[in-house]
């Protein structure tokens, strides 16, 4: 008589859906992760056993970069991206201070966007890293910019 194997309480692509789930949410841009209570686990990305695959699909990323990366506060900087939503709103921040927004273009690009360094920032050290974001929904990138007088 063959012995059967214990069945586990949860299907497999349960188990798989929640470790990506768990995944995704801890390494997320601009969110820190969770704190966790001592002597509890930290959940770590599972390997998938040999023949099978995922079938998650990463979203795209966004990438944002400024032209120049140093500059004075007053002073102009220059935007540019891509892996935004086709004609999308995308919204600049300097360290969380909306400082513009522009539309990408049919493919979620845009180009030389000129923004401007918050007059918040005179007092700032010279070499403080404040840091530039561009948003569209979820899509997020952003990029350091490096103060100077």
């Amino acid at each position: 008589m063959r012995r059967r194997r214990p069945r586990s309480a949860a299907p497999l692509s349960a188990v798989l859906l929640a470790a990506l789930a768990l995944a995704a949410c801890a390494d997320g841009p601009g969110v820190p992760p969770m704190p966790t209570p001592t002597g509890l686990p930290v959940p770590t990305a599972v390997p998938l056993p040999a023949g099978i695959s995922s079938t998650a699909v990463a979203p795209p990323a966004a990438h944002l970069a400024a032209q120049p990366l140093a500059g004075p506060a007053g002073g102009e900087v220059r935007l540019s991206g891509e892996g935004y939503p086709a004609h999308g709103r995308v919204v600049f921040t300097f360290h969380g201070e909306r400082v513009g927004d522009t539309t990408a273009d049919a493919v979620g690009r845009f180009a030389g966007v000129p923004v401007r360094v918050p007059d918040a920032f005179r007092d700032a050290e010279p070499g403080a890293q404040v840091t530039v974001g561009a948003t569209s929904g979820p899509f997020y990138a952003e990029v350091r910019f490096v103060l100077t007088r």
